[in-house]
């Protein structure tokens, strides 16, 4: 357990001097307690960086509209794009990263972030930087996501206000994805952060046990990303049928703002790289606000020491490609030239898997196969690697940018020189 004074400062850095910058961790606005506050350690990982990527009040100061424009004008995007590609590499033994690499647990800590973006009107996406906060630390599907966090802080620390906690989280997904080889034309600085919350709140709006939702519709379970990769819920139970599976799949991409080609594109894209977890069946351990209010880690995980093999986030296990550091389109090729059964992984959920190798697919992989849109398009992408290259491209860049919800700093800048899309710029200094 780490036991942090009510005093305790944050450090941020201006440029290239090292600066004291003081943040809210309790109580904001309330009297001091007297004596340490105790809170979840993580081993060797027992600073204030964990509490940086998820404060215990779930609130954060942030600078002005003004004073992050000035700070982003002179961000080195090559720079912190280098720096990026050090920290993914640089393997931790308090969170050991799979193979050595945080890229891909990155990859999902963006997808995640930015992916509950509503297109209806204009709810969730990255911008914000929400994610640190309720509701959405504490969503199972960003089980261990406070590691990846507090992995980052190093760099948040070193940019202080030119690199908001939203640039930050695409950002490391964004290189990731680089470093893996896969071919990203720019990305785009800016994304002002917010100080809670609130704002995903209305994200939190639930389901019924067949999972309609009234509009606007969001990901068919609370606290699910986008659909249960599962298969689908009828009745309260979870049904592994890739066509009905199909239909959800559209009608929740489609209200993120993406046509076939991108869905097709982020799915295989984002089961390119890296593995799932889920080998443990007795669960995740407790989510940020169960742990914070029983003073337990969060999401410990209740086999072993819950790291490594004993890593629960999805609940499934297993690699998606036999390569799974590197870009290619393998994903399709091997989805389209295998026969796939249903059976139950290693952490008792349903998902499928191939005779011969060690890979898996989800039943939201396999439904891509059961509609005939869909399949087209798989075929494309597994003759032709360039065309897949293309729409992901196109695909991640909306994701993360065009539908980023939130605003964007009137310093906002992409490393091609352009800027992001003029229709969510933010045209004032407000905070």
């Amino acid at each position: 357990m780490l036991a942090l004074p009510y005093s305790k400062f944050l450090y941020g850095v201006a440029a290239s001097a090292l600066v004291l910058t003081p943040m809210t961790l309790f109580g904001c606005g309330s009297e001091a307690p007297s004596g340490p506050i105790v809170v979840p350690g993580y081993g060797d990982c027992e600073e204030v960086a964990v509490l940086a990527g998820t404060p215990v009040d779930s609130m954060a100061s942030v600078a002005s509209a003004e004073v992050y424009a000035t700070a982003l004008e002179n961000l080195d995007m090559v720079q912190v794009k280098a720096d990026m590609a050090v920290l993914l590499k640089d393997d931790k033994e308090c969170w050991p990263a799979d193979s050595g690499n945080y890229g891909p647990f990155m990859i999902r800590l963006a997808w995640h972030c930015a992916g509950t973006y509503r297109a209806s009107d204009h709810v969730g996406g990255c911008g914000g930087g929400r994610q640190r906060f309720e509701p959405e630390r504490s969503w199972p599907d960003n089980t261990n996501l406070d590691k990846a966090r507090a992995l980052l802080y190093p760099l948040k620390v070193k940019y202080g206000d030119a690199l908001s906690w939203g640039d930050l989280f695409i950002l490391a997904g964004t290189v990731a994805y680089e470093e893996a080889g896969t071919p990203i034309s720019k990305m785009c600085f800016g994304r002002i952060d917010q100080a809670d919350g609130t704002e995903s709140e209305a994200l939190n709006k639930p389901c019924d046990s067949q999972g309609n939702c009234e509009e606007p519709w969001g990901p068919t379970t609370v606290g699910l990303i986008y659909v249960n990769p599962g298969g689908v819920l009828v009745n309260g139970v979870i049904v592994s049928d890739p066509a009905l599976s199909a239909v959800e799949i559209r009608r929740t991409f489609t209200t993120m703002g993406h046509d076939d080609r991108s869905t097709v594109a982020l799915i295989g894209g984002g089961h390119t790289v890296g593995k799932s977890h889920g080998a443990c069946p007795d669960g995740a351990g407790n989510p940020p606000d169960v742990a914070f209010a029983q003073g337990t880690k969060i999401w410990e995980g209740k086999c072993g020491d819950g790291k490594g093999a004993n890593t629960v986030t999805s609940g499934f296990e297993g690699y998606w490609t036999e390569d799974p550091n590197t870009w290619d389109n393998t994903f399709f090729t091997e989805l389209k030239g295998n026969t796939w059964t249903l059976g139950t992984g290693a952490g008792g959920a349903p998902q499928w898997s191939t005779t011969g190798k060690s890979i898996f697919r989800l039943t939201s992989d396999i439904a891509l196969l059961h509609d005939n849109d869909y399949s087209t398009i798989v075929d494309e992408f597994a003759s032709d690697i360039n065309a897949f290259n293309d729409a992901f491209d196109k695909a991640w860049f909306d994701l993360t940018t065009t539908n980023v919800g939130g605003d964007w700093s009137t310093a906002a800048k992409c490393t091609d020189g352009s800027a992001p899309p003029a229709r969510q710029m933010r045209t004032d200094d407000s905070p």
